[in-house]
């Protein structure tokens, strides 16, 4: 194949979606505050970006409400979250529809940016770029602020929840 062909056969999206779930991630919640309410989803592709200056990006699905909120207050939260919180992922990752609103999880204001109060980690981003990318849009944020508490990260994978087992032993 040379530089100027061009791929003409593409993996079927079963392929696909088999493939990539065998690549395991942590689990966000990305938030904004939009017209006085909190707007919030679950997300599973998060990346650090850069140290300096420190970056993250996260791909959400082009057709969420999220996407358009961030694009107007140009502020989001990422909640990472702990290894005790698969009910909070399944809860945001339902349409705001969906959602029952008595099992709401708390969310704290950090400098006008909605995160989880009860999270592992999370950080505040100011919105830099959003790129499309298919049928998602890849928001990439200048970190502003972060916070970590101890813990052990909920992990998804094979389309189910995983937690991390023992350490395994590394050789240098």
């Amino acid at each position: 194949m040379t530089g100027t062909d061009v791929l003409t056969t593409w993996p079927t999206s079963s392929a696909y979606r088999s493939a990539a779930r065998t690549f395991a991630s942590g689990v966000t919640v990305v938030s904004t505050r939009y017209r006085g309410q909190v707007e919030a989803k679950t997300v599973s592709a998060f990346c650090s970006l850069s140290l300096e200056p420190a970056m993250v990006s996260v791909a959400i699905g082009t057709n969420s409400p999220l996407i358009w909120a961030i694009r107007s207050t140009r502020r989001f939260g990422i909640s990472v979250l702990h290894d005790s919180q698969p009910d909070v992922s399944r809860h945001f990752a339902r349409s705001a529809a969906d959602r029952p609103d008595e099992t709401l999880p708390d969310f704290v204001d950090t400098g006008g940016t909605p995160v989880l109060a009860d999270c592992l980690s999370w950080f505040t981003c100011e919105l830099a770029a959003a790129v499309p990318a298919g049928d998602h849009q890849i928001l990439i944020g200048h970190v502003t602020d972060v916070e970590t508490r101890p813990g052990r990260p909920l992990i998804h994978h094979g389309g189910g929840y995983r937690c991390l087992g023992p350490d395994l032993e590394t050789t240098t």
